[in-house]
């Protein structure tokens, strides 16, 4: 670009030295000339400006993709969310994928925005409001790249809005419940607490932690997850009632670390859909079960076991039960 700009000044130069036996028509041509190099200079000046913009963009907001991973120093999202292709027209159905959430305290997010070409944001709040973008605003998004936030703190909860101030007609939700049970093995926490209300919320995120183990994050562990359905009392044969809990769902899943994330989804299909991590390399992000097992008015027993150490199986069990309640 410097290399144009001087080929003017020389062009300029040049024939200000030029001889020309028609004065006038020598001041024409040089006016004509002045004007053209200013008019380059100032077109090239405005390129430079809106490229050092582009680049500030790119640079000061929204990080690039988790190809390749992060470095340490940046966190690695418990859960997901994306702006889907499209989420620009005021006509979409769509926008933050999902829009309402709930997760445990401590949980990272990361918005990706997969939209291409066009920019957005997440910006806590409802859009003109005193209190917009106080608590977090990732600033421009673009197209391919993310923006994370860590729900932390042990009095953190509620429900929390937010939007796109570019196109503010789009708003997502993020509950937080700061809720905690703690087993013998496991630190098991809800996005709901211990009652999950299927009528105002479309899923809950289950974060698990071993605090009878200490491991580092590159150790894979295995989990094996069963859901019981609690029973009616149910009554033998001599008269007496005794429990009889249905197991309605087991699978192992694998972490990287101490934590792991599951979503519950409820569906009204017949069968059950397991996806996910929302990353394999590395195992980042949540599972999430989509189960026509869950429903409301019922009351369910998690049954949390750590399998697998690295290679290692443990010599005696390590696990945990745990209580969720799903109302409609």
């Amino acid at each position: 670009m410097w290399y144009i700009i001087r080929l003017f000044l020389v062009w300029y130069s040049y024939d200000l030295c030029a001889l020309d036996t028609n004065r006038s028509s020598h001041i024409s041509r040089l006016s004509f000339r002045w004007v053209l190099l200013s008019s380059a200079a100032i077109i090239i000046i405005t390129m430079m400006v809106a490229l050092t913009a582009v680049a500030t963009l790119n640079t000061a907001f929204g990080q690039f993709g988790l190809t390749p991973a992060p470095t340490p120093n940046k966190v690695l999202p418990d859960y997901v969310i994306r702006v889907l292709p499209g989420a620009a027209s005021e006509d979409s159905l769509f926008h933050y994928f999902p829009s309402i959430v709930n997760v445990p305290p401590g949980t990272t997010i990361a918005w990706f925005n997969d939209d291409p070409g066009q920019p957005h944001t997440v910006t806590s709040g409802m859009p003109d409001s005193p209190e917009s973008g106080a608590m977090f605003n990732s600033g421009i998004i673009p197209y391919g790249s993310f923006f994370q936030y860590t729900f932390d703190g042990d009095t953190l909860k509620g429900k929390f809005v937010y939007h796109c101030e570019i196109h503010p007609w789009r708003v997502g939700l993020v509950g937080v419940s700061n809720q905690v049970e703690q087993g013998n093995n496991f630190e098991f926490a809800t996005g709901t607490g211990q009652i999950f209300n299927l009528t105002n919320d479309r899923s809950v995120l289950l974060g698990i932690k071993p605090v009878s183990i200490n491991v580092d994050d590159t150790t894979p562990l295995t989990y094996n997850i069963s859901i019981f359905k609690k029973p009616m009392q149910a009554q033998t044969e001599d008269g007496e009632t005794e429990p009889k809990e249905e197991r309605v769902f087991s699978r192992s899943f694998f972490s990287l670390g101490n934590d792991l994330y599951i979503e519950l989804i409820p569906n009204y299909v017949n069968r059950t859909t397991v996806y996910g991590p929302d990353f394999s390399d590395p195992i980042t992000g949540a599972y999430h079960i989509e189960g026509n097992f869950i429903r409301g008015g019922a009351d369910y027993m998690i049954m949390v076991e750590l399998t697998a150490i690295g290679t290692e199986i443990p010599e005696s069990r390590i696990f945990d039960n745990f209580n969720l309640t799903m109302v409609s």
